[in-house]
């Protein structure tokens, strides 16, 4: 196949690890890729490469998001790819498990025997007892849905669930019918008010702050409201501070006192929005003093907030802190309700959003042609765990019971709760494969570590959540020591366990990412691109919700949700369809026992140089 010319870089389409470099001379060249981390703002990254080596990393200044410039973690990763550390050969476990003893070995060694012994457990338990383990490390699409190919035609149990967003996931769709925003670069040149809630951008959505500080020069006011007085609250006009868990109780505070203020859009209430009478009761039970009294935020502050978000067009930007707590999904269509009493939705300055997963939905438009392929015979019905309890569902499966794990993209020690059971589980099983850029904590329970490429090495499509400029990953140099990339990986075990001919002979990265994205997609577009490709607009609107339509059952925002009454009946739990507060679960209110053995709430502020 000849090569395809990006500039002076040449690509080669060669079978499964599809490139190779062919560089025209010694001259340095820059090249643009994308950074896959699970992160807003997925930065378009311009790599400077001379004699096959990265010798420097920068923000695209083309990008309308990047500018330029990119955060602590991004301009780490050129020293974490030429690391010392990095794993440079398959290894197998000789010691005990958990001591992280290994050698090294081959390729063929290691996937020959991972093979030999994943097919002699299905054959002794079934597929069931094969489970991925994978999560937000890498923000690639084709990788998983190739993995997702083999997992199914091998029958392993499914994996599903999320550390981090269900709750406010469920939240918006159950008020808006869908997660949609405005973009940064349109808010910020009409909005009036900036509400910035459980959410700390300054370390997890960097690329947003100078959109604030250009709404802020326009003379918009800035909201903060956070347990603790993070960076950007230092510079906000009114920072508040409620207990931790306690946001819900706020938002129906804050409603509260935009009844009496005579806040509301009748228009757009009486237009656009269904469960208003019921909704209304419910905050009438909540007047600023007893919100005050809950939340701790003195109730001067939960007036002046109240009256800018009743008077001003507010852009509303929730963060992940939102969905640490059993109300978390209650508290987050609180808020949400705040934009429809206000009638902020539908204008380029007005939305209340987290994040938007449109991207996500249009590029994998054709997912299950690449996970579940024509022909093939595979139970749909299969066993599902929920990653939130994986190393108990490994401990108490049975029937069959989960005897070996593939762990990629995610590593369960440090991110499962209760390390004791996850300790527990890794040593229940016969076989665990994991492949990593670095030994983990997870790697030493291992019997093989297979070394990852990082994203500079391989393919990669990454939906971007925090805006609408699609761009793919692409190697801008060779994988480095023995290092494979991920689908090369899975496409061989594929072969090897027997399932050969679902994975074609000559296949290319392209050829799998073109089964995945819409028919008529121009994927080479967004490949190295020229400037940036923007999704279309309609499948993602710029002002989002503009026509009054939502997709929720009755076509409006909803106060009340008669989906969650209708879903939760018959079901242990709480399925109020409004968005009632209620403490949660261990809190000092609902737990005073606990409050008298443990006086103090710790939270984690997360450090600038994670990801998560």
């Amino acid at each position: 196949m000849p090569p395809r010319d990006y500039g002076r870089l040449k690509i080669f389409a060669l079978p499964i690890s599809c490139c190779v470099f062919a560089l025209s001379s010694n001259a340095p060249i820059r090249i643009k890729t994308v950074c896959p981390r699970n992160c807003f703002d997925t930065c378009s990254i311009v790599a400077t490469v001379q004699d096959g080596k990265i010798t420097r990393i920068d923000g695209d200044p083309d990008h309308p998001i990047t500018r330029g410039h990119l955060c602590a973690k991004g301009y780490s990763y050129l020293s974490r790819t030429y690391s010392p550390e990095r794993l440079k050969y398959p290894l197998k476990r000789v010691g005990e498990r958990g001591k992280g003893k290994m050698i090294r070995v081959s390729w063929d060694e290691a996937m020959g025997e991972i093979a030999s012994r994943l097919k002699a457990l299905r054959s002794k338990y079934g597929g069931e007892t094969l489970i991925e383990y994978r999560y937000g490390g890498h923000r690639d699409i084709v990788a998983p849905l190739v993995a997702a190919r083999f997992l199914n035609l091998f029958g392993a149990t499914a994996l599903g669930g999320t550390f981090c967003d269900a709750s406010e996931y469920a939240g918006f769709l159950y008020t808006y019918g869908s997660l949609q925003s405005v973009p940064d670069e349109v808010w910020c040149e009409h909005t009036e008010c900036i509400v910035i809630w459980g959410h700390r951008p300054e370390t997890t959505h960097a690329h947003i702050v100078p959109f604030i500080f250009r709404a802020m020069e326009r003379g918009a006011k800035l909201v903060v409201i956070d347990p603790i007085v993070t960076p950007l609250g230092s510079k906000a006009d009114f920072c508040l501070q409620p207990r931790p868990g306690t946001d819900g109780a706020l938002a129906l505070g804050v409603a509260n006192h935009i009844l009496k203020i005579n806040g509301e859009d009748s228009d757009f209430i009486r237009n656009h929005t269904f469960g208003f009478k019921e909704y209304k009761k419910l905050v009438d039970e909540w007047p600023v003093e007893k919100a005050s009294k809950v939340t701790g935020v003195p109730k001067e502050g939960i007036q002046a907030v109240a009256k800018l978000i009743a008077e001003k067009d507010t852009i509303m930007q929730l963060g992940m802190g939102l969905n640490r707590y059993t109300n978390s999904h209650n508290a987050v269509r609180a808020i949400a309700c705040l934009a429809g009493v206000t009638g902020n939705l539908g204008r380029p300055g007005a939305c209340c959003y987290f994040l938007d997963k449109s991207a996500d939905h249009f590029l994998t438009t054709n997912a299950t042609r690449v996970s579940f392929p024509d022909g093939a015979d595979i139970r749909r019905d299969r066993r599902l765990v929920c990653i939130t309890g994986f190393n108990r569902a490994v401990l108490r499966a049975r029937d069959p019971p989960i005897r070996a794990v593939i762990c990629w993209r995610g590593n369960p020690m440090p991110q499962l709760m209760n390390v004791e059971d996850t300790k527990r589980a890794l040593r229940r099983l016969d076989l665990l494969v994991v492949i990593d850029q670095f030994m983990t904590d997870t790697a030493d329970y291992a019997d093989f570590v297979l070394p990852a490429c990082t994203f500079f090495e391989q393919y990669n499509l990454v939906p971007p959540y925090g805006h609408r400029y699609l761009q793919a990953a692409i190697p801008v140099i060779a994988p480095l020591h023995e290092a494979r990339p991920d689908i090369d990986i899975w496409v061989e075990l594929g072969r090897r366990v027997g399932f050969g001919n679902y994975f074609p002979e000559g296949w290319t990265w392209l050829d799998w990412a073109r089964m995945i994205v819409p028919e008529g997609f121009p994927l080479e577009s967004i490949i190295n691109p020229a400037k940036p490709y923007r999704m279309p607009e309609d499948r993602r609107p710029e002002v989002p919700f503009k026509d009054g339509i939502f997709q929720t059952p009755s076509g409006k925002m909803e106060f009340v949700s008669n989906e969650i009454a209708s879903y939760g009946k018959g079901k242990e739990g709480d399925w109020n369809p409004l968005p009632h507060y209620v403490e949660p679960d261990e809190s000092p209110e609902s737990r005073p026992d606990l409050k008298q053995r443990y006086p103090l709430i710790m939270i984690s502020p997360l450090s600038p140089m994670r990801t998560h």
